[in-house]
């Protein structure tokens, strides 16, 4: 009886393209610290802040995810740093930041997929651009550091200026635990002060950030391999869902029912085939 359902779509174009909804998580400022390292002729000091914002991902499983793709992230500091670093009377450095964030270098790119392995991941390399003012008086030492690399010592710097630098990595832990994903994530940044004179000190920043979020199920009537469009993809998992739904269920079990009712008469039958060719076909 089933073997229409495969007649119907042939010749069928499709020109969806497949891919998971990506959606956001985010940060709690009450689990998420960010430590800020400031070096400079040698020597270094660090101060910390609570982090907000959001980190942009998609999973291929809501329900038991393998594969993570990184779509986005923006991190910011909710207080503002302050650095002194003394050399006794040798000299001192003493700098402020304000309005200090990380954010994703490659916006529209997304990075991924990479595994998922006992809820653990990693993205290697991965852009990165800050932001904020920072503002910072030298003495002695440092202040001949400064000068011998052409700089004064005293000065403000727009932090956005510094370029895209590459995080050693953006990894961490993602569970999910009845549609609420928990994402906790470990970075871990170093860039130069001044890109032109690396050997003149640099700002690392490390630390964790941690959110969680609830993914509703989505409704895409005619997705029924949940991937976020309807395709091709789509065929084979419907004819199951028609035949077998307990088996369709035990291998699509984030796939809400609804999305099968594609007459939407509240149940899924044969009164829902042509609708699905419909689908494929754009009419």
């Amino acid at each position: 009886m089933l073997r229409p359902v495969l007649a119907l779509v042939v010749g069928v174009s499709c020109a969806a393209l497949s891919g998971a909804t990506p959606f956001v998580v985010p940060i709690d400022p009450s689990q998420s610290v960010l430590y800020c390292q400031l070096c400079i002729a040698g020597s270094c000091d660090t101060e910390s802040s609570s982090v907000t914002g959001t980190v942009t991902i998609d999973l291929n499983s809501i329900g038991e995810p393998t594969q993570i793709w990184l779509h986005d992230f923006h991190l910011y500091l909710t207080n503002n740093p302050h650095w002194y670093i003394s050399w006794g009377w040798l000299g001192s450095f003493t700098a402020d930041a304000t309005g200090v964030a990380v954010h994703y270098g490659a916006s529209g790119t997304v990075m991924g997929p990479v595994p998922i392995t006992a809820d653990a991941f990693t993205f290697y390399d991965v852009p990165t651009n800050t932001e904020g003012i920072l503002t910072y008086h030298a003495v002695g030492l440092p202040c001949v550091a400064l000068q011998g690399a052409g700089l004064p010592c005293d000065d403000t710097w727009n932090l956005a200026e510094q370029g895209t630098q590459t995080a050693d990595q953006f990894g961490g832990t993602v569970t999910s635990q009845n549609r609420i994903v928990t994402l906790m994530t470990q970075i871990d940044m170093t860039s130069p002060l001044d890109p032109n004179y690396p050997d003149l000190g640099s700002v690392h920043v490390y630390g964790t950030v941690r959110g969680e979020v609830y993914v509703p199920d989505p409704v895409v009537p005619g997705d029924l391999d949940c991937d976020g469009v309807v395709g091709f993809g789509d065929i084979n998992p419907f004819v199951l869902r028609l035949s077998n739904p307990s088996a369709y269920f035990s291998q699509f079990p984030d796939c809400p029912n609804a999305n099968g009712d594609i007459s939407g008469d509240g149940n899924v039958d044969f009164a829902d085939i042509n609708p699905f060719v419909a689908l494929l076909s754009g009419r």
